[in-house]
């Protein structure tokens, strides 16, 4: 059985490893992959392996993007610490959906589904279906911001996008103001409508009312032009490009 593994973390990954040699299964781990950008240009160079054993949220994005831009035909059993990605892994060709911390019986478990190529059991999941497909999720609708001795009330549709300099994440206004905010543009984007905020790089959540020009950039990138204006360029990577032309059309 012939095996990839995306996992970011070394230590999660060398876990990952130590718990498959401990199920007793005849296995050979190809490659270990910890990025987005390396997952595509893997699978586009190598045939498929037998199983693949996925976290979801990497260095540089979630392996979602990965599947979304390479047509990958083996079986995917995720592992990750969080549930809401449940229904997103489930239109996949998805084995299992296990969640940190792992364990051999777990991990057994879930090969022994890939093995015999059963569905995944209902029941385990009937739980997480109904919370995250019928309770439509709760994004914020807006920011206190601190802002001297005050703190201001701001709606999240008014930010055109949110952004590190120096270190510091910073919510620019539509209106040409723009603030210190106390969050990680990880958190942020977690807590933002995806169909109204995207995840640009690593630098930038952007608004997808904020956008006023997408030009091709060297090296097949895009630059990305805003209102109001950045202070810097806004680059999509080769590997983000298609996926961000598909956000922004299906909004």
């Amino acid at each position: 059985m012939k095996i990839v593994i995306i996992e970011d973390e070394i230590a999660a990954a060398s876990q990952l490893k130590y718990l498959l040699a401990q199920t007793n299964n005849k296995h050979e781990i190809l490659t270990v992959i910890d990025s987005v950008s390396e997952g595509i240009k893997w699978f586009t160079t190598h045939e498929s392996p037998d199983l693949i054993f996925s976290d979801i949220q990497l260095a540089d994005g979630i392996s979602f993007e990965i599947y979304e831009q390479v047509q990958i035909k083996a079986p995917i059993i995720f592992i990750t610490a969080f549930d809401e990605y449940a229904i997103r892994a489930f239109k996949l060709n998805s084995v299992d959906y296990i969640l940190k911390p792992l364990d051999v019986e777990s991990l057994s478990f879930a090969i022994e589904k890939f093995k015999n190529q059963q569905l995944i059991q209902k029941e385990r999941f009937s739980e997480l279906i109904q919370q995250h497909a019928f309770s439509p999720k709760n994004y914020r609708k807006s920011f206190l911001v601190r802002y001297r001795e005050k703190l201001l009330p701001i709606k999240t549709l008014e930010f055109a996008y949110f952004f590190i300099e120096n270190g510091l994440v910073f919510g620019q206004l539509f209106d040409g103001r723009k603030y210190i905010l106390d969050f990680k543009l990880e958190d942020l984007e977690g807590q933002l409508d995806p169909q109204d905020f995207i995840r640009a790089n690593r630098q930038f959540i952007l608004s997808r009312t904020s956008i006023a020009e997408i030009a091709s950039y060297a090296h097949s990138r895009a630059l990305v032009k805003t209102n109001p204006t950045a202070s810097f360029e806004l680059i999509i990577s080769k590997e983000k490009v298609t996926s961000f032309k598909k956000w922004f059309e299906n909004g």
